[in-house]
Order: structure tokens, then sequence, then C-alpha cells
């Protein structure tokens, strides 16, 4: 069995995904749907990788009124959704963060 890549980032497939999977993940599926005109940005030096930077806050989208995205730490921006979605989002996230923060002082 040989080993497969994302077509778009050249990131490696997880061996138990799909066996018809051609992305590592809807980031890289879409900037190759756009090619060169891509609003979806990958990192040159982590190629398929999401943003790990955390969501710090709530932003209206600049284009559709009634629209909203998190913008994390880096500047970088979540996809579009509803206000009450990106509430839910924010308060998941912040509550991951916390809980990371609280088992890394537990540890000895």
């Amino acid at each position: 069995m040989t080993a497969r890549s994302c077509i778009h980032g050249g990131a490696p497939l997880a061996v138990s995904g799909r066996a018809h999977a051609k992305f590592c993940g809807a980031g890289c599926r879409l900037a190759s749907h756009r090619g060169k005109h891509a609003r979806v940005t990958v990192s040159p030096a982590r190629p398929c990788a999401k943003s790990l930077a955390p969501y710090v806050r709530i932003v209206p989208d600049a284009q559709w009124p009634g629209m909203w995205r998190l913008k994390r730490a880096d500047e970088t921006l979540s996809d579009m959704v509803n206000l009450t979605r990106a509430k839910d989002a924010l308060a998941a996230a912040l509550d991951r963060q916390a809980r990371a923060k609280l088992a890394e002082e537990a540890r000895p």
C-alpha cells in the first residue's frame, strides 16, 4: 500500500480515512477548487494545517450583514456563521482553553 498525500498541500492523509479522499481537509479542498484566487490561505511552513491560534472574539462579516466570524489571536478569521453559532463556538473554545490550562497546572 502506498502512502497517500493531500493533492493540494502534500500532507499525508490519514490511513483510517476514506479510501477516495484527495484532500486533508476542507481548507485544502476549497483552496484547490478556487485555484490561485483562493481566499483560504495555507501556511507554507505547515501546509494543510488549520490555524492553532485560539479564538479571541466575534466580529461581523465585512460583506454579509447578519453574519459573523471568529477572530483568532493570529488575526485570521473563521468561516462565516450566524451569531448564535459564533457565540457557541467561542464559548466552547474558551472552555477547552480553560480545561487545558487547568490540566497543565495539575501536572507535577
